[in-house]
């Protein structure tokens, strides 16, 4: 069933102590935007393309004062079928985006369930081929499982490949299950503070993108135990675009 809805932060211009001038976004060769792009399509975009279970909606949020060499760029992934572009600079929560995000998603599913999935993700990151499935197995308002935060996660070296698995109780990667009537948006919450059911699986199922883009998720890489993952075995982990 297709009430699973990803909400992707592509190039949203908002109020927080890491946001680039806008103009800088788009200044260099290659530019932030470019980078961004380039690695949305090689990893997450293939990612999400690949998945056992191919019912999902992406809901990628811009700026709508994105460039229009870049905002074409990004309304083309429109043409893959389950994406759908919201310009926006709002989608943490408050009314107007909450009325967005759900309009949208009620005039493109194919179900009738009154229950939505939703999962927040960003362009540096990864998901395995059974994290849709995997999430909505877990997610479950009959067993009062509302929220879950997966907690195995891979960080992946985007410069150098290499890999290390990190124990992520309560972070980025968060799941919600409610009714349509009272939406649980994901990003509506600190990760820290989610009060999920924090998952320890097998194996990473997501993995988080390590580079010099993001001074955050840098942050994470010195607690990361090192692991040795074959080219192979990443590729069945996280099928990429090569």
């Amino acid at each position: 069933m297709d009430n699973h809805v990803i909400l992707l932060r592509v190039n949203q211009y908002i109020d927080h102590p890491t946001q680039k001038n806008r103009n800088a976004l788009y200044e260099g060769n290659p530019s932030w935007i470019d980078i961004r792009l380039n690695w949305l399509e090689k990893y997450l975009l293939h990612n999400l393309q690949t998945q056992q279970d191919k019912d999902l909606w992406c809901f990628m949020l811009s700026d709508p004062e994105t460039p229009e060499i870049y905002k074409n760029r990004i309304k083309k992934y429109e043409d893959l079928g389950f994406i759908k572009v919201l310009e926006t600079n709002h989608g943490d929560g408050d009314e107007y985006s909450d009325k967005l995000i759900l309009d949208t998603y009620k005039s493109v599913r194919k179900n009738n369930s009154d229950e939505i999935i939703c999962s927040r993700l960003d362009t540096d990151d990864m998901v395995g081929p059974y994290w849709n499935v995997a999430v909505k197995q877990m997610l479950s308002l009959e067993n009062n499982v509302k929220r879950v935060s997966l907690e195995t996660v891979l960080l992946y070296n985007f410069i150098n490949e290499e890999t290390r698995v990190i124990k992520f109780s309560k972070g980025s990667f968060v799941s919600t299950i409610s009714k349509l009537d009272s939406w649980d948006n994901p990003r509506s919450f600190p990760h820290g503070s989610s009060e999920a059911l924090s998952v320890d699986t097998e194996y990473p199922l997501v993995c988080m993108g390590i580079h010099d883009n993001n001074v955050t998720n840098q942050n994470w890489w010195p607690a990361g135990a090192r692991v040795n993952i074959e080219k192979n075995q990443f590729n069945q982990m996280f099928k990429i675009k090569r």
